[in-house]
């Protein structure tokens, strides 16, 4: 299954994406890390205000296990952030249900 986790946060004044970035990077990887691929996003009305979406496959079943071996690094990436960025502004994880290639006709 496809999902989608979505982080939205506003970096301080006087962070930059740079900054951010490395002090967001993990220190460890896992070779079965179902979030395959993170996309992050400046809003263009406000570049203080940073969107990142984990790309995720894997079953919802199997999040808290992965969620479990993944804290201690995520929890080390948070530690790093806290006094680049205020509270969160919003996130979630989201099933995909829709794919599509607006370039192309869509069939029905």
């Amino acid at each position: 299954m496809l999902l989608i986790a979505t982080a939205l946060r506003r970096m301080n004044d006087g962070v930059d994406y740079a900054r951010f970035r490395e002090a967001w990077l993990p220190d460890e990887t896992f070779a079965d890390d179902p979030r395959r691929r993170v996309l992050s996003a400046l809003n263009l009305a406000d570049p203080q205000e940073i969107l990142t979406c984990a790309i995720i496959e894997g079953d919802p079943a199997d999040m808290p296990a992965w969620m479990e071996r993944l804290a201690p690094g995520e929890q080390r990436r948070m530690d790093r952030l806290a006094g680049m960025v205020g509270p969160s502004l919003g996130g979630a994880v989201y099933r995909v249900v829709g794919d599509d290639d607006l370039s192309r006709p869509i069939t029905h």
